[in-house]
């Protein structure tokens, strides 16, 4: 135990007496009674009177903000002050080691009192980390900010005891290292020890506090304290030498340099940098120098020798890193010899990069806490020694590879005297220690060439014990324990700039190095609202949040996801109250404040205008706009904060409205997007930083350093999840030459974490990945232009061979092209491309035709833009299943068979939609007739530019599901576990990147279609979360990759050192994969169940190979099973050789409606009469059967199809497009018979509403006509006539001429 930490612990037990004021051993007054002198504090409100210093506030007179007087004499680091202070109501504190944030505005440890007692004792962070210790506690703060605690100091019922309200009471501060204790009258409040390294003042200014609020008075006197007597460590870094990331002398001695400020109490650093320093006297105080620079004939001290001489007569300590420790034989190289013991000599010592393995090290005050370790640098050996190694002993020794001395020889590649001793097998010293006869200390190390290597804790530790020893410090017993020194530290102080090529992705791999550990916690608000646009009552929200005697109120505005453009905010009658006081927060002068578009204002707005929302003007607010903060310092006793939170005309007035969506966000602490320019990019922060719904909690799985940018996702049967890892992603294309990856990541234990990670694939051909499918051996990857099929045959994760399944699909590197491929459960493949996919080639080069002859190509004969594809899993048997999307960025389909996908708008136009896909359907997103996009004026398009974007008013469109507004859509699925809550089950969840968002779509079945609502699953609060994908594991949890990156859309990837994998599940649920076995018909059935994709491949493959062997098991499935279950085992039953007709039928007479659609589906994929199983469903009670019947006519011409979809269609009631659309389909290729037989059935009634839904939609030559007299009806509504107008630029020839003719004539 030192000496000082022995008298520190004494003073903390013992209480102190202050009887004797002006008798203490080694204090100092800073006080002198009379005057301010030394002090500087704001005349309106600091005085002596009485002598003290006395501040104060009045009902005339109150401060907007906490005010301080500060001292000015220097700054403090190791001390103990001594005071005596009194208050009369109100809130103060003693402010220490703090900082000047602006004119007597003081941020810092504040040793906290007040006139009630509430606070009195406490240890608080001024504008930083809030309370840090409440009276009465021992606390620990750890590396991340936790604050634990570690025991108690006097009970808070003695302490409140020992104050005397509004007399003097005595306070003592001491602060030695990261330890601080406070004591009030002999009472130990708080003891508190620090390990926050990015948080952890070791010095600053003393100051007092004069907390805004209610009147006050404070008095200070008898001010003293004591500094304690530090050691001196000097470097002298040399100038820039090698290049980025080699020989960063000054970077290097800064990692150092800190290592000590913040490890070793009572040591202060000085880091000279570019060699000797001009100031001659600069090493004369100092314990110890350390010399990091170039060697040889250019190292600085052989022009300094007597300087350096002179100072280790003294006994001054001299430690030589790396080159550093070369100089000239001669004067130098004795001096050397001398100081540290030994030396690099030309044509005796060499200097190869190798791998040094140090397992046996010295029991040595240098070696405390070193663990045995191994490091790759350019290690020199053969030193120059003292004769006989007299006072030198070995630190770091081992024996070079051969591979070390194969140069020719040279003055620093080799020569005889090493080559012999390596042959010889002699262990060679690259540090060491040594004694001079006066007592001084010397250090040589020949490491330090690789900057990297500082981040390893026992490289750095040997050098760190070494320089506390060579300054004849006490060495602690575990050794210099520094904090983890990041990859971002060691980014910082390099001499060179970071080349363009720089990766360092790889270094941070290759040297092992660490991210840190988080530096604060997220910060979680008091309230926050749901988005707020011009269609929310009022465009505003109230709001009300206990304060609870808070001292910080944070006010943000959040953008709604969609970017911060014409987000104009208010927040109007802001009011803070107390228990019998309040006050307008326009009257009290915030700390901070900060927007993204023009400024923080009072009774303005952002831009200086009267504040207007939705008609009414408000005189009491302060304006601002997305993204803001503006933080207020609370006065004393404040209880609640209300205002409302609304929209400001400024905003609402551009875009019709339709542009303005915030959120109002309430803190009670400075949240971390204030004090990290955006919440803190750290992996401990990954949760905090999701908002997850009632009954999951998130678990961070993967993050880097380990992996990073993360698109697709697939879960095994085993529970490995499978990542796409894209890095080489346009701008960024060669970012890393050997290409982007496909991971293995296993969790061992069970506890959601991913704890093994194996490399499957990396090339330059699966480039920014887009897509991956894992069934059984075989991986499907989609990286556009090519799908490509791995295999592997042996069961190592790695594949023994590689098939180009389909080719020259889409744009390189384009997120509108090629997407994920999944296992339907009819054991097909279905996948999809947006509107740069283009068209399909197979892996020879061919265009694609589908069954019905067409060449997938997008041009509009007939296919457009984005398109849905179902296939054999060799890539036979090809359809194509719907399109004209955007970009439908992934496809997802049920146990019934029933596909849903999601599709993007044109960039910030709101118009972001969900769909269920009717096959064959198009869907809207250019014009059918012209290929013109939505912008081109046409008969009849919708108000509303979210509608118009997909063509909705055009005959021939399926409905979108929903709409949600704006964002940039990604990875969907079909949630068909039972782990997650029960509203999750069998619905879609579906990832928005835009918004930082993962929603279900809880679905109705509504006519022939559905409608749908929106559940929030997880939400980002740190806005660079962006949900890539999402897929259920074998266990009903879900995970999610997260690309994670400050923006989304226009292909900007910014961010390249981060990504995330997170697994969610209800709290507590332990990541449990049973084992799967398809070799037997019961495991195969067992493994059917599962809500994993990958594991019903293999069950269904499994099955399907027994055929007729599987019957009796696959029917007991369906008699027992759930709608899903049963679905999947009738697929399979369905296809049972010579069963089809059987199992369809079966199907067909479910109760389940959805049982019943799909036996249409099934029959579609059989060799059973098509039309006889239609007609026996014609009568169907279900509009979702007689949707899939009326679809599945498309390619039936016959009489029989003509007079059955007559049927269906005379069933149509006009009030459900979604079967008006499955209608259409049915008929697309076959009008002229279709119509001609409805027009048989009804005669003269058509005219019904469900009548003229069939003409507009009709593109028969006897539609003109009918449309012509519904447009010269007089019940047709004038708001009616643009839609059937706009169905006529569906038809051609002489028959659309008359009625257009009969138009004009009737008018």
């Amino acid at each position: 135990m030192s000496r000082r930490f022995l008298i520190l612990m004494l003073l903390v037990i013992s209480p102190i007496s202050t009887n004797s004021l002006t008798a203490e051993d080694g204090f100092d007054s800073i006080f002198d009674g009379k005057s301010l002198k030394g002090w500087d504090g704001n005349p309106d409100f600091w005085s002596v009177r009485d002598g003290a210093i006395t501040g104060q506030t009045t009902k005339e007179n109150p401060t907007k903000g906490n005010t301080f007087i500060v001292w000015r004499e220097g700054e403090v680091a190791d001390f103990e002050l001594r005071l005596q202070f009194r208050i009369v109501g109100g809130n103060s504190g003693i402010q220490y080691r703090s900082k000047e944030v602006d004119k007597w505005v003081i941020s810092g440890y504040q040793a906290d009192f007040d006139g009630p007692g509430g606070w009195t004792g406490t240890l608080y962070e001024e504008r930083g980390r809030g309370v840090l210790a409440k009276r009465g506690n021992k606390i620990l703060i750890t590396e991340t900010g936790e604050k634990k605690a570690a025991g108690k100091t006097t009970p808070e019922a003695d302490i409140l005891a020992a104050i005397k309200k509004e007399d003097w009471n005595d306070y003592t501060i001491i602060a030695s290292g990261n330890r601080l204790v406070q004591i009030i009258n002999g009472k130990t409040t708080i003891d508190v020890t620090d390990e926050q390294a990015t948080k952890a003042a070791k010095n600053g200014l003393l100051a007092l506090q004069l907390h805004a609020g209610p009147p006050m008075t404070v008095q200070f006197k008898n001010i003293r304290i004591k500094r304690y007597k530090q050691k001196k460590i000097a470097f002298m870094a040399g100038t820039r030498s090698h290049g980025y990331g080699s020989h960063e002398h000054f970077a290097g001695s800064m990692i150092l340099a800190n290592a000590i400020r913040e490890s070793m109490p009572g040591y202060t650093v000085e880091v000279f940098r570019d060699g000797w320093p001009s100031d001659q006297t600069a090493f004369d105080d100092a314990d110890c120098i350390v010399m990091y620079c170039d060697g040889g004939t250019r190292h600085p001290v052989n022009e300094n020798l007597g300087q350096i001489d002179a100072l280790a007569k003294k006994g001054v300590g001299v430690v030589c890193i790396h080159y550093g420790v070369e100089v000239p034989k001669g004067d130098s190289g004795n001096s050397f010899l001398n100081w540290i013991g030994g030396y690099f000599e030309t044509h005796w010592s060499v200097n190869p990069h190798w791998t040094a393995k140090f397992d046996n090290l010295p029991d040595h005050p240098i070696t405390n806490g070193v663990e045995p370790f191994e490091v790759n640098d350019e290690w020199y050996y053969h030193m120059r020694f003292r004769p006989e190694m007299e006072g030198v002993t070995p630190i770091l020794s081992a024996l070079p590879p051969k591979t070390t001395l194969t140069r020719a020889d040279g003055p620093h590649s080799g020569n005889p005297h090493v080559r012999a001793s390596v042959a010889a097998g002699n262990i060679q010293h690259v540090a060491w220690a040594s004694e001079r006869p006066n007592g001084g200390r010397g250090f040589g190390f020949t490491g330090g060439h690789n900057h990297w290597n500082w981040g390893d804790d026992n490289f750095r530790k040997v050098v760190l014990n070494a320089i506390v020893w060579c300054a004849k410090g006490e060495v602690p017993e575990n050794g210099v324990s520094d904090a983890e020194v990041t990859y971002k530290q060691l980014e910082d102080n390099q001499d060179f700039q970071q080349p363009n090529n720089f990766n360092k992705l790889d270094i941070i791999r290759k040297f092992d190095l660490k991210l840190g550990k988080a530096g604060v916690k997220q910060v979680k608000p008091l309230f926050r609202s749901d988005i707020i646009t011009t269609k929310t009552p009022n465009h505003s929200v109230y709001i009300s949040v206990n304060l609870n005697g808070a001292k910080t109120l944070a006010l943000v505005v959040e953008d709604g996801g969609n970017g911060y453009g014409c987000d104009w905010a208010n927040w109007i009658n802001p009011t803070i109250k107390g228990k019998d006081w309040e006050m307008s927060l326009t009257e009290l002068k915030w700390s901070s404040a900060k927007t993204e578009w023009g400024q923080v204002r009072v009774n303005l707005n952002a831009a200086g205008q009267p504040m207007r929302s939705n008609g009414k003007e408000y005189d009491v607010g302060i304006g601002t706009h997305s993204n803001s903060i503006i933080v207020f310092d609370l006065p004393s006793g404040a209880q609640s904060f209300q205002a409302t939170g609304v929209l400001d005309e400024g905003g609402t007035s551009q875009a019709d409205g339709t542009a303005t969506s915030v959120r109002f966000v309430v803190y009670n602490e400075t949240p971390n997007s204030v004090n990290n320019d955006g919440v803190e990019r750290h992996p401990d922060l990954a949760v905090s930083g999701l908002e997850v719904a009632d009954g999951m909690q998130a678990t961070l799985a993967a993050s880097e350093p380990k992996l990073y940018s993360l698109t697709n996702l697939d879960i095994d049967h085993r529970g490995r999840v499978w990542v796409c890892e894209v890095m080489n992603y346009r701008k960024h294309n060669n970012k890393r030459p050997e290409g982007d990856r496909i991971l293995i990541l296993e969790d061992t234990d069970q506890d959601g974490v991913m704890d093994t990670q194996k490399l499957f694939y990396q090339g330059r051909d699966v480039d920014s990945a887009m897509g991956i499918c894992v069934l059984g051996n075989k991986v499907i990857v989609s990286a556009t232009p090519k799908v490509l099929v791995f295999t592997d045959e042996n069961g190592d994760d790695k594949p023994d061979s590689k098939q180009v399944l389909f080719d020259k699909t889409g744009q390189p590197q384009h997120d509108h092209s090629v997407h994920s491929f999944i296992f339907g459960p009819d054991g097909k493949l279905y996948w999809n491309f947006g509107n740069t996919g283009k068209a399909v080639y197979d892996g020879n080069g061919q265009i694609v035709k589908d069954l019905t002859g067409q060449e997938v190509k997008d041009t509009g004969k007939p296919y457009y833009g984005g398109m849905i594809f179902r296939c054999d899993l060799d890539g036979s048997n090809f359809e194509v299943l719907a399109h004209n999307f955007r970009n439908n960025y992934e496809v997802t389909v049920d146990s019934f068979g029933r596909m849903w996908q999601s599709d993007n708008d044109d960039d910030g136009n709101k118009g972001v939609r969900i769909n269920y896909i009717l096959e064959y359907g198009n869907y809207g997103y250019r014009d059918e007739l012209t290929g013109a996009g939505w912008r081109q004026e046409r008969t009849g398009m919708a108000a509303e530019i979210p509608l118009r974007h997909w063509h909705l008013n055009d005959p021939g469109v399926v409905p979108n599901l929903i709409q949600t507004g704006a964002g940039s859509p990604t990875g969907i699925t079909i949630y068909e576990g039972n782990l997650l809550p029960k509203r999750l089950h069998n619905q879609v969840i579906h990832c928005d990147a835009g918004p930082n968002i993962v929603r279900a779509y809880p679905v109705k079945r509504s006519g022939a279609g559905f409608t749908a609502t929106i559940d929030d699953v997880v939400e980002g609060i740190d806005k660079w979360f962006r949900p890539a994908d999402v897929c259920v594991a074998p266990d009903g949890s879900i995970f999610i990759s997260d690309w994670y990156d400050p923006g989304v859309g226009g292909h900007n990837m910014q961010d390249l050192e981060r990504g995330r994998l997170f697994r969610v599940a209800p709290p507590g649920a332990k990541y449990m994969v049973k084992p799967v076995d398809t070799t037997t018909i019961p495991g195969a059935i067992d493994a059917l169940k599962s809500p994993n994709l990958s594991t019903r491949y293999l069950a269904w493959t499994a099955l399907h190979s027994q055929g007729s062997s599987a019957e009796t098991a696959l029917t007991s499935l369906y008699n027992d099973g759930t709608p899903q279950i049963q679905a999947r085992a009738l697929w399979l039953l369905s296809k049972i050789e010579g069963k089809a007709s059987k199992y369809i039928t079966l199907a067909a007479s479910s109760a389940n409606p959805e049982i019943r659609a799909m036996s249409v589906r099934m029959a579609r994929q059989s060799n059973v009469s098509i039309t006889a199983h239609l007609t026996s469903l014609k009568n169907d009670p279900s509009p979702q059967v007689l949707r899939e019947v009326a679809i599945a006519l498309r390619f039936d011409d016959s009489d029989t199809a003509n007079s059955l979809w007559a049927q269906l269609a005379s069933r149509h009631d006009g009030k459900d497009r979604w079967f008006l659309e499955a209608l259409g389909i049915g008929a697309d290729l076959h009008w002229e018979g279709r119509f001609d037989a409805w027009l048989k059935l009804v005669g003269d009634e058509w005219n019904t509403a469900g009548g003229r839904d069939i003409i507009w939609r009709s593109r028969s030559k006897q539609a003109p006509a009918l449309l012509a007299k519904i447009l010269l009806d007089e019940d047709t509504k004038e708001s009616e006539q643009p839609r059937y107008l706009r169905a006529f630029d569906y038809h051609q020839g002489p028959e659309k001429d008359a009625a257009l003719e009969s138009i004009l004539l009737g008018m």
